[in-house]
């Protein structure tokens, strides 16, 4: 018998003496108080999950609840074979968390409903709508207890959350590593749908924008942690680097596209769209708010406060550079003297500005009350990264090495970069490392190769790049031959 040792710390001590578990062949027994639970071979080979993590939480809901009458449950008619010999294991192999074939029988399929969808809301709890999505792929019972996403579109529960795409980091057309800044969760996830279609961007919740191959080029939204789409009849415009926001009202979405080269906004729903022209002062302020998820929030603001003046009158006080300065798109300029940006981000909804000057950051909220911009000091257990494509916010004690309180920003150098923390409260700034950690090839910052990368890099390299559209590709190479 091989004791089943869960994440649950409260609760480790007494899963120890109530449940084990016998691997036999395809099948995973798991006893608990005198009752045994069979998993066997998927209905649906595919789907696969971790059927032992499932167990624990089960087990530690009942361990909660344990003075409550004992649930009944279906008795298992299949003998249990005995427990194969455990060979050696090679302390040269890696651990890897332990794979069973996932469905129910009798004693699994036979849970309460109530029971499951307690299980799978702390899956939503935290986002990880991937680990809801295997659950209801282990058995009918199952499926028809939990709500399904495909049918619940306007359900925010299964929309991607502060996920993010680094998409950059692996060198695959369908793999892709996402990071959920609010957990700290990092998911390998295989996408393989993505080869049918060009990837045009990805927005800062975890959604892609992606358009039809062949003409003329429909746009489509596809959920990852879901695997469902939304179909759109319009097209994509063709642009090389294209910033990407949605918005949902009830089951109408909303798609919103700056595109950079051009200084236009594409706004399309699923049937129609239109395009404006922005003088660049004007698109640069709302390229600003998308890249800090601001785009629906500060357009509700600014038609109640005049928050382009309140922002002036900051700058104002501060009293160091012009004010078209701080929403400029150039690129940095050598050296950071003359480097000064104005980032806008939601935060906890709240209205920030963060004005990154001459080396130097200061951080601003918004107060209806006296409409005005007064100074933050404090921003509790969170870290601000801000770059010149995009604005995140993380929990800093998910991520280790990341220090709470802090803003990261990057100092230009010509064609490198170096990755800086400036501490909120006392105004502090240092470099993370004393070599460079970007170097620029082809028009994207790239990290430095020669050593590993950490946590921090990888955040950074976030906010640096844009992620260039396949379409706009492609088609300049076919014009080009």
């Amino acid at each position: 018998m091989v004791k089943a040792i869960g994440s649950f710390s409260t609760a480790e001590s007494q899963l120890e003496s109530t449940a084990t578990s016998t691997v036999a062949g395809d099948d995973t027994t798991w006893r608990r108080a005198g009752v045994d639970y069979r998993v066997k071979a998927a209905e649906d080979p595919p789907c696969r999950i971790r059927a032992l993590d499932i167990a624990i939480k089960i087990s530690v809901l009942d361990i909660r609840n344990r003075e409550k009458p004992e649930l009944e449950r279906a008795p298992i008619a299949a003998e249990v074979l005995p427990p194969a010999k455990r060979k050696k294991k090679n302390p040269r192999c890696l651990e890897t968390s332990p794979m069973v074939p996932a469905t129910a029988s009798a004693g699994w399929s036979s849970l309460p409903d109530d029971l499951v969808r307690r299980v799978a809301d702390t899956f939503l709890d935290t986002n990880d709508v991937d680990c809801y999505m295997d659950l209801r792929a282990i058995c009918r019972s199952w499926r028809s207890a939990t709500d399904d996403p495909r049918n619940n579109r306007s359900d925010s529960r299964f929309r991607p959350r502060q996920w993010i795409i680094l998409g950059e980091v692996l060198e695959s057309d369908a793999r892709f590593l996402l990071v959920n800044t609010a957990t700290g969760r990092f998911l390998h996830k295989e996408l393989p749908l993505l080869r049918d279609y060009y990837v045009v961007a990805t927005t800062l919740g975890g959604f892609f924008v992606l358009a039809d191959r062949s003409p003329p080029h429909a746009a489509r939204i596809l959920n990852p942690l879901t695997g469902d789409t939304i179909r759109f009849t319009v097209p994509i415009p063709v642009e090389v680097e294209v910033a990407a926001a949605l918005r949902f009202a009830s089951s109408l979405v909303m798609l919103t596209l700056l595109c950079d080269s051009s200084n236009k906004i594409y706004t399309a729903f699923p049937h129609n769209f239109c395009t404006r022209d922005l003088k660049p002062s004007a698109y640069s302020f709302f390229r600003w708010a998308v890249g800090g998820a601001m785009d629906g929030r500060w357009r509700e603001l600014a038609g109640t406060y005049d928050l382009v003046g309140k922002i002036r009158d900051v700058n104002t006080d501060l009293n160091v550079v012009p004010f078209n300065k701080l929403f400029s798109r150039d690129p940095p300029e050598m050296g950071v003297a003359d480097d000064a940006r104005c980032f806008q981000m939601e935060f906890g909804g709240q209205l920030l500005i963060i004005i990154s000057l001459q080396g130097l950051v200061e951080v601003f909220k918004f107060e209806t009350g006296s409409e005005k911009f007064v100074p933050v000091k404090r921003i509790g257990n969170h870290a601000i990264f801000i770059g010149p494509h995009r604005c995140l916010d993380v929990d800093a004690d998910m991520f280790p090495s990341v220090e709470a309180n802090c803003v990261y920003y990057t100092e230009h150098r010509c064609s490198s970069a170096r990755i800086r923390k400036c501490n909120i409260k006392d105004g502090k700034t240092e470099s993370i490392s004393e070599a460079f950690d970007f170097v620029k090839q082809d028009k994207q910052f790239v990290l430095v190769a020669d050593r590993p990368f950490t946590i921090i890099q990888l955040l950074s390299s976030c906010t640096l790049n844009i992620r260039r559209s396949e379409l706009a590709l492609q088609q300049s190479t076919q014009r080009h031959r």
